[in-house]
């Protein structure tokens, strides 16, 4: 898809590359929107001002809304893998790391907090940031759904050390997801470089450039995109002797 900006003097053309699918978006969004509750009916338990909130009728309201809210989030990723089950595996496959993504992360502080334009490893459909956001949601909902369902069914039925345990491992898989979500908001949201990453993710495209700038892999191809990186390398590596 492509779109066309054009005056008497000059015109413009911007081409637009389809990167997520509609359910792909409602598997995002779906999550965030009950993620969202599931955290601040939580969070309740972790906040001595708000312990009265955790007990008579709005404990009892601040309970229903938590289980609503996770039965949905447990859900919807279910929902994603029975209706699109070879979008799913072709996820799987571009959540593979490798040597590029340790490079990444050496160079992701500089790059995106400091603002120094270095070349940067080459990237798939999800750049390493998205892959580990994929990795820790996903490992979460799975915890989430264990750890919950065994506290609000087996409650009295299972031993108390059991139970703590699950209260336990709760606790930590939210804190951890919580820190990640922090992060992801930072660089979708607020990063003036992945702004078009929330786009991405609200209509499904981005532009051809931020494709070849931040997910050269996947629009060159492994070989053409390493090719260019390791000459990109050597250009700045040049520049600076």
């Amino acid at each position: 898809m492509s779109f066309s900006l054009r005056d008497t003097a000059s015109g413009m053309q911007i081409r637009w590359i389809p990167r997520y699918s509609s359910l792909e978006r409602f598997l995002h969004w779906g999550h965030t929107f009950t993620f969202i509750p599931l955290i601040l009916t939580g969070i309740v338990l972790f906040t001595p001002a708000l312990q009265p909130l955790a007990r008579g009728d709005a404990g009892l309201f601040m309970r229903l809304v938590h289980r609503i809210a996770a039965v949905f989030f447990v859900g919807i990723p279910i929902v994603y893998a029975l209706l699109e089950p070879r979008r799913l595996l072709q996820t799987l496959r571009d959540l593979r790391f490798g040597q590029d993504d340790l490079d990444w992360v050496k160079g992701a502080f500089p790059y995106y907090l400091l603002g120094r334009h270095v070349a940067m490893p080459p990237q798939s459909r999800f750049n390493t940031g998205e892959k580990l956001n994929v990795v820790v949601l996903v490992t979460g909902t799975i915890l989430f759904a264990i750890t919950g369902a065994i506290m609000w069914f087996g409650r009295g039925l299972i031993p108390v050390e059991l139970y703590q345990a699950c209260v336990m491992l709760h606790d930590l898989t939210m804190t951890v997801t919580v820190a990640m979500f922090i992060v992801h908001f930072y660089l979708a949201v607020v990063h003036p470089m992945m702004w078009q990453s929330l786009v991405s993710m609200r209509y499904g495209y981005v532009s051809e450039s931020y494709a070849r700038e931040h997910h050269a892999k996947w629009f060159y191809g492994e070989e053409a995109a390493k090719k260019m990186y390791e000459e990109e390398k050597a250009a700045q590596a040049q520049e600076a002797a």
